[in-house]
């Protein structure tokens, strides 16, 4: 029982460090790219780039290294992920995101967490994340144009 609620503790605790990285990182790259490339361009590696693959692509990595591939400690890490999304998008103010929207994700978090562990499972993990990066792509999409 101890080792399970551990386990449970690192994949939220591993979702929540995880974002908080990789925001700390997008914020900067998105400086030193804004100093050597147009605007679109920025919007193209943010969006596109930042969203969908090295979000994804982070927790196939966490999922894959910790070996948390069960059900119960993806679900935990895709809660700690969009948890943490959502409450740095609220510090930041973020005009986009509305009270269905910031639900959404959480949701999208938890499943796309869910996708990537059962193809690790299936011992398929490439199609795995290619659905998990479809998935987030489509979400950001409909997010950004239609909600």
């Amino acid at each position: 029982m101890k080792n399970y609620i551990y386990t449970i503790l690192i994949a939220f605790f591993g979702g929540v460090c995880g974002f908080s990285t990789l925001y700390v990182l997008f914020f900067l790259s998105n400086y030193l790219v804004f100093i050597f490339l147009p605007p679109v361009f920025l919007w193209i590696f943010s969006f596109l780039l930042f969203n969908s693959f090295v979000e994804e692509g982070t927790k196939f990595l966490l999922i894959k290294k910790w070996e948390i591939g069960k059900f119960p400690y993806g679900f935990f890490l895709g809660l700690g992920w969009g948890g943490t999304e959502n409450f740095m998008h609220y510090l930041a103010k973020d005009v986009e995101l509305n009270s269905i929207s910031s639900s959404m994700v959480i949701g999208l978090h938890i499943i796309t967490a869910g996708v990537i562990c059962y193809f690790i499972k299936k011992n398929k993990p490439i199609s795995g994340l290619l659905i998990a990066i479809t998935i987030h792509t489509g979400f950001n999409l409909f997010i950004r144009y239609v909600v």
